[in-house]
């Protein structure tokens, strides 16, 4: 066999290998859907994380609120998938909730949304963060 051949190959080999990797991460990562449920009424909540679609996460989120004494009006807030999600709430029964791939992130901008709904003491209550 020639040099021109092994040098062909193993160009070939460079390129075909790393590809092949990343497609078989791309084929093992899977998604992580969460979500909080809040009851406006009682401000009970329910959380969710680590669930395969967001249906399930969201129905998980919506029995954990409604497991308290919530008179069955808990609606989910928020869904977020492989990202970081907070809630922020207000002593005056003001919330806010964000994601984003960064906690720090998620939780200032929960604060944000808060007193954009006249919440004027917001402090974040939860944060979860999803595996990526």
């Amino acid at each position: 066999m020639s040099k021109k051949f092994w040098n062909s190959l193993a160009i070939a080999a460079a390129v075909i290998i790393p590809t092949i990797s990343v497609g078989v991460l791309e084929a093992s990562a899977q998604n992580s859907y969460g979500a909080i449920a809040r009851s406006p009424s009682t401000q009970d909540k329910g959380y969710s994380w680590n669930y395969s679609t967001r249906a399930a996460a969201e129905r998980r989120a919506i029995q954990e609120c409604e497991s308290s004494e919530a008179p069955g009006d808990c609606e989910v807030l928020m869904w977020t998938r492989n990202a970081c999600m907070s809630i922020a709430e207000g002593s005056n029964g003001a919330a806010g909730t964000a994601w984003s791939t960064s906690s720090r992130q998620a939780e200032s901008k929960a604060r944000q949304v808060c007193r954009d709904y006249d919440g004027v003491d917001c402090r974040v209550t939860r944060t979860i963060c999803l595996p990526k």
